[in-house]
């Protein structure tokens, strides 16, 4: 148990620290409505399609928050195990939606972007989160 919880909070750490990156920079260049985000621009592969700004930023800001909430629980992730089993969810189906919308839209190499973002957070609080007869033990 202690080296799973060990394992979980470097995963944690680790996947915050990325979370708040990726999307506090993809923000920032949406917000500026940068070039390099746009048609013909190098960053452009990391949109679905050009949505509404709007949209766009709430889904970047959702996903930076919830970077800050990944490291807020990898101190004490026994105190945050709601969040932490919602956050496993959560992006489980988000993953599993978006692979029908990437081959429909022909964005297949999504699968190795955002899909992979969120299955693979997905597999890893699966991976290390503590089963029930472990917290028991605790």
């Amino acid at each position: 148990m202690k080296s799973n919880l060990k394992a979980l909070k470097i995963f944690l750490n680790i996947y915050g620290i990325i979370s708040i990156m990726l999307f506090g920079t993809l923000f920032l260049l949406t917000s500026i409505d940068a070039p390099i985000m746009q048609e013909g621009g190098a960053l452009r592969f990391l949109r679905w399609d050009i949505l509404s700004k709007h949209v766009e930023l709430m889904i970047e800001i959702i996903y930076l928050v919830w970077g800050v909430f990944m490291l807020i629980a990898a101190h004490r992730p026994l105190s945050n195990l709601s969040f932490l089993n919602f956050t496993l969810w959560a992006n489980l189906a988000h993953g599993i939606l978006m692979i029908p919308q990437a081959m429909m839209t022909g964005m297949m190499y999504k699968m190795y972007t955002d899909i992979a973002y969120c299955l693979f957070l997905a597999i890893g609080l699966w991976i290390w989160l503590p089963g029930k007869e472990d917290i028991i033990e605790q």
